[in-house]
């Protein structure tokens, strides 16, 4: 990402509109923002922080702030931002704008690229999120370092190191596969032991059962006991059959005679309810009467309808007629008007044929003298240039000659170049040789350092399974005995509903001697499943602890054993201890040193010669074009020579052919052209008007013959069918109020019809049921049924006794048979889902870092290696910069077991001993925060489908550093100039100002910031 340009309107500091134009910066390389305290130099960098994801810079200002104190509500705040990302250049746009009460209005912002746009506030911080690759946190570590802030991704802890390279390398889905194999893990663990106490469960609930858990042989058994209550079942089934089938008889005949008695009764109340409905007969009659003449009347009013609407189009092209009467007489006069100016048309026409003759000699005479004062023109302006370029051709010239001599000079120079290729290859080789030894001494002592503290993390996760193993045995004992107790409950309830003589759903047995006793003490389903759950977790944690302590184990025995492989590759047989390190490494130190000197010398003379033959390849480049600007030059004084002299030939040629030329002018030509213009105008009109006429006169003569046709024919139309209406209405009423009477009252003849209708349909029913009955009661009387009554409650009850007991024996054999059928389907299942368990688990395992020594997961193994890279990178900054005092290491292990793999230390070469990075100066750390934010601006630019961030803002910290490091740092951001990369940089120190060319100066104003931009 590079800003190419920055707008800002009432923006904080910033009242007027302020544009910065990074492009010209941004071709420097390195520039600098300096001016008065408080002007408003983290200002843009503000600016370019809200404008990308609508917050400041820095984390201790807020949004709120960036308000203007001096604009008026009717001013908004806005920045505009346009950046280059991927070769596509992108504006966004961030307003706040208010009411006139100074309440804000609604946000408008957005985010365009070529013609697709993005609006909203909170979508274009999304679009600007997945464009970058990183949010606003992570930009503010990797990119815009804010004062105060400068050291946050030196200090970052290992999980926030984590979620800044996530997005950088790409490795959210490395997350996202631990996340779903960890879920899965646990949903098919869970899923397992689910199985296992549905088991047990549903063993226990089984009444016959006398088993304390679920086992190989728990289905067998049950199997057999099922097959013996079935034959019980079926023996009582064929008993209750037989006398449910005498109750059946008995029970038709009752509701038979129940069924007349019945009968009889609803004849009685069929006789009463027709004697009503005959009451109101005469009424229906005249409903329908009232009926029969509403029909009529709406027989014949569509013809009423059809006859008024007749008479209103009479009226209408009976007015119509009129009106074209008055038109006529409109017509007559203007015709009188048409002939009186077609008169004067004839005059008009030979005056504009004059006129137009004497306009054609006058406008050839002009043209010509156009062309003589274009040539005298030309004239005097090829003199001038033809004495310019003369003048021109003279410096050119001396110029060349310069050039020539300063190529020649720096040639024999370039030519030294391969000499000086050699030597640095050999200074190479040996620089690498002495790193790769001193890598492996490092190597070596964190070998030493993590064995030591392997053997401590292994006594401590020994005695922590001991201790989790005691507490799962108590509350597996426990588990058991809860068990138990449930199990004598069940025979408790079973033996309280036993009776003597009758047998045991479970046994058998006809004689209970010992019944089972009834124990209330039990827990409840839902606290036995918790506890069942709790011994279950508790297991999983006895069974994590042995594994964790085991591998601690086998970590050590593999520690040890490369130990003893790097002390044989770099022959060492002394015992390790830290001296022994502390010697190495500073024997290996100060020749790497003396080599690596040898190297730079090497390497800034090679760099300085490469520059130097690309800046001759460029002089030679120059110099050839100024050659042929020097040939042009030649060619350009010969051409204006030649058309000075065509000039002076076309004008004597013009005044030949028209001796009194000049004393024509402009003014007269204007003239004669309005003057034949007005006539021509004239001419128009007239034809116009007698065109207008005939037009008029014609569509006068179509009306008034078709509104004469239209009123005839719409008489004798309304005069035939009010003489139809008038017949049929004598037909159906005595009189014209009649008809009138009835069809007003059309809105009732629905609700009529209803009421005649429901009155026929209601009699004719009662009729039709009448006759029914009367056949069915026929020589039948009522007949008293208590008797019959009593003996089918009395058989019904007994019924029911046998019933009760069928049902609860084949109940409690379709329960267990069901309780049966369950288990063998969870059996089923419970295999399966254990194949997939341990399927599953030993991929969480893998991924998730259990497995191996250091609790580093998948995706941290891989952002390692990432962050290994960054650190190689920031190493060579940050030797530069302290000269070779420092290193960056990444730590191998860190205290606990959660969050490690990407914590940082320092390697200091004087002491010999690792540090904490906490532990540097304010100034130290101002160095190793620069070099770990280049070295990872280096790492992205060099990653293959990596974010693109090439772009570095820094707000002060200069001013901790001493002279010598100041120079240093210095030194280090110049030579990133010859890369793609823009760094900015706020400061005060003055040795910058002294060596940075480029950069803004920002200036205090009585109402607002304004500024510079140099380059």
């Amino acid at each position: 990402m590079k800003p190419l340009k920055l707008e800002m309107q009432a923006f904080s500091t910033y009242l007027e509109r302020t544009v910065v134009d990074f492009e010209r910066l941004n071709q420097a390389g390195l520039y600098l923002i300096s001016g008065d305290t408080g002007a408003g130099k983290t200002t843009l960098f503000d600016a370019i922080c809200f404008a990308l994801y609508g917050e400041a810079s820095g984390s201790n200002r807020s949004s709120d702030v960036f308000r203007s104190e001096y604009a008026p509500n009717d001013i908004p705040t806005i920045v505009e931002l346009t950046f280059m990302v991927g070769g596509h250049d992108y504006f966004v746009h961030r307003e706040m704008a208010y009411y006139s009460s100074g309440k804000p209005k609604p946000s408008n912002d957005y985010l365009m690229v070529e013609d697709k746009l993005t609006k909203g506030k909170k979508e274009v911080t999304h679009a600007i999120k997945e464009l970058l690759g990183v949010d606003a946190t992570q930009f503010k570590q990797i990119v815009m370092l804010a004062q105060g802030e400068f050291s946050r991704l030196l200090y970052a802890s290992s999980n926030d190191r984590v979620k800044i390279f996530r997005n950088i390398f790409h490795t959210k889905n490395l997350q996202e596969l631990e996340d779903k194999l960890k879920n899965k893990d646990r949903e098919l663990e869970g899923a397992v032991s689910k199985k296992k106490t549905e088991l047990d469960t549903l063993l226990v609930s089984l009444s016959f059962n006398t088993q304390e858990a679920y086992n190989s042989e728990s289905l067998t058994l049950i199997k057999e006991h099922l097959d013996k209550m079935l034959d019980d079942v079926n023996k009582q089934d064929v008993q209750r059959q037989k006398q449910t089938a005498e109750y059946k008889e008995k029970q038709d005949h009752y509701f038979s005679l129940k069924q007349d008695n019945e009968r009889i009764d609803q004849l009685e109340k069929l006789k009463k309810e027709q004697a009503e409905l005959l009451e109101h007969q005469q009424d229906i009659i005249s409903k329908s009467t009232t009926i029969s003449h509403i029909n009529k009347a709406l027989e014949i009013l569509p013809m009423e309808k059809e006859c008024q609407s007749l008479s209103d189009n009479v009226e209408k092209l009976s007015v119509e007629e009129k009106m074209l009467k008055a038109t006529k007489a409109q017509l007559n006069e203007y015709e009188k008007q048409y002939q009186t100016r077609l008169i004067k048309q004839d005059e008009l026409k030979k005056q504009s044929e004059q006129l137009h003759d004497t306009h054609i000699q006058a406008k050839r005479a002009m043209s010509m003298l156009e062309a003589l004062k274009e040539s005298q023109d030309a004239i005097l302006l090829h003199t001038k240039s033809i004495k310019q370029l003369e003048e021109d051709y003279q410096v050119l010239e001396e110029d060349i000659a310069q050039k020539e001599k300063r190529i020649a000079r720096d040639n024999k120079s370039v030519a030294e170049l391969p000499d000086f290729i050699v030597a640095l290859h050999q200074n190479e080789e040996q620089v690498n040789q002495y790193n790769d030894r001193k890598n492996k001494i490092h190597e070596l002592a964190d070998l030493f350092d993590h064995y030591n503290n392997k053997v401590e993390n292994y006594y401590e996760a020994h005695q922590l399974y001991l201790k989790t193993l005691t507490s799962y045995s108590e509350l597996e004992a426990y588990l058991n005995k809860q068990y138990a107790l449930r199990m004598q409950a069940n025979y408790g309830v079973i033996a309280a509903s036993l009776k003597e003589g009758e047998p045991c759903p479970v046994c058998g047995a006809i004689h209970h001697p010992h019944l089972a006793k009834r124990v209330d003490d039990v827990l409840s389903d839902e606290k036995l499943a918790a506890l069942e759950k709790k011994v279950t977790s508790s297991k999983r944690d006895v069974d994590l602890k042995f594994d964790e302590a085991n591998e601690k184990k086998n970590a050590i025995l593999l520690t040890k054993q490369e130990i003893k492989r790097l002390k044989d590759e770099l022959k060492i047989a002394e015992e390790l201890d830290k001296d022994v390190f502390i010697r190495l490494l500073s024997d290996i130190t100060q020749k790497k040193d003396e080599a690596g000197k040898s190297y730079q010398e090497s390497y800034t003379h090679i760099e300085y010669l490469k520059k130097l033959s690309s800046s001759v390849a460029m002089s030679q480049k120059v110099l050839d074009s100024s050659k042929a600007k020097l040939l042009a030059m030649e060619k350009k004084i010969l051409s204006l020579k030649s058309a000075i002299e065509v000039a002076k030939t076309s004008i004597a040629t013009i005044k030949q052919q028209y001796p009194d030329i000049e004393s024509y002018s402009k003014e007269h030509l204007i003239t004669l052209e309005a003057d034949y213009a007005q006539i021509q105008q004239d001419i128009k009109a007239i034809t116009t008007m007698g065109e207008k006429l005939k037009r008029d006169q014609a569509i006068y003569e179509t009306k008034q013959q078709a509104n004469s046709i239209n009123l005839k024919a719409a008489k004798e139309k309304y005069d035939i069918k009010k003489q139809a209406f008038d017949q049929s209405l004598n037909e159906r009423f005595d009189s014209y109020e009649n008809y009138q009477i009835s069809k007003n009252q059309q809105d009732l003849l629905e609700k009529m019809k209803q009421e005649v209708d429901d009155y026929h349909m209601h009699l004719k029913t009662i009729q039709k049921q009448l006759e029914d009955n009367e056949k069915l009661v026929k020589g039948k009387k009522k007949v008293d049924l208590s008797a019959l009554e009593q003996e089918l409650h009395e058989q019904e009850l007994s019924n029911k006794e046998m019933d009760e007991r069928y049902y609860a024996l084949k109940n409690s054999y379709e329960s267990a048979n069901n309780i049966y059928k369950k288990m063998i389907k969870i059996e089923k299942d419970n295999a399966r889902l254990l194949k997939d368990y341990q399927l599953y688990h030993n991929l969480m395992i893998a991924t998730t870092g259990k497995n191996n020594a250091n609790k580093i997961s998948f995706e941290r193994f891989v952002l390692a290696s990432y962050f290994e890279n960054i650190i190689s990178f920031a190493n060579i900054e940050l030797s530069m910069l302290t000269s070779g005092r420092y290193e960056f290491k990444r730590r191998q292990e860190a205290k606990g077991n959660g969050g490690q793999g990407l914590d940082l230390e320092i390697l200091d070469y004087e002491s010999g001993t690792y540090r904490d990075v906490k532990s540097l100066s304010g100034g130290e750390s101002f160095k190793a925060s620069l070099a770990l934010a280049l070295g990872l601006s280096t790492m992205i630019q060099n990653y293959t489908g990596g974010i693109e961030l090439n772009t570095l803002f820094i707000d002060e910290g200069f001013g901790t550093l001493d002279d010598e490091s100041l120079s240093q740092a210095i030194d280090v951001l110049m030579k990133l100039r010859e890369t793609d990369k823009v760094i900015g940089i706020i400061s005060h120190v003055g040795e910058l100002k002294n060596r940075i060319e480029s950069g803004i100066i920002v200036r205090k104003g009585e109402r607002g910031s304004q500024l510079t931009v140099t380059a």
